[in-house]
């Protein structure tokens, strides 16, 4: 059973860099042998060297895997993009705006036609007012529509 000083002496490093070390890779210094903590911190070493481990414990091939996941996710967004089949929001949202704007106006004014054309096919006089109460109902309705709650 050797200190951490003999350990650190023997594998060429300071006490702090062993502390930090046996800490890493589970070792108790106070039982292990010093055999089991050179062959332990070699293959620590091969591991690092091997690009499967950072020098700070940190598993690469994770990263690796990680990165990858990105790369591939940004690739089927830029080709679904190229496709056709993914919008930008920012776009779009302009002209879903105007093509509302045009449906309520139009809504509205339908209306004032459709009391018109009743009175004059069939003589029947309808009061606006109460086709507009259906009307303002209706658009009352869809501005209250929240679509992130609809969908769930």
């Amino acid at each position: 059973m050797a200190t951490q000083q003999q350990i650190a002496e023997h594998l060429d490093l300071s006490q702090q860099q062993i502390s930090n070390i046996m800490a890493r890779l589970g070792i108790d210094w106070k039982t292990a042998s010093m055999d089991h903590v050179r062959i332990a911190y070699i293959r620590h070493l091969r591991v690092v060297a091997a690009g499967h481990e950072s020098s700070g414990g940190d598993s690469l091939v994770a990263e690796r895997i990680l990165s990858e996941r990105v790369d591939r996710e940004l690739k089927e967004l830029t080709l679904a993009e190229k496709k056709g089949t993914l919008i930008n929001v920012a776009q779009l949202e302009p002209e879903l705006m105007n093509m509302v704007s045009a449906f309520r106006t139009e809504l509205l004014s339908r209306d004032d036609k459709l009391a018109s054309d009743l009175a004059t096919l069939y003589g029947i006089q309808v009061d606006v007012a109460i086709l507009n109460e259906f009307t303002n109902a209706a658009l009352l309705q869809l501005s209250r529509y929240d679509v992130a709650r609809d969908r769930g």
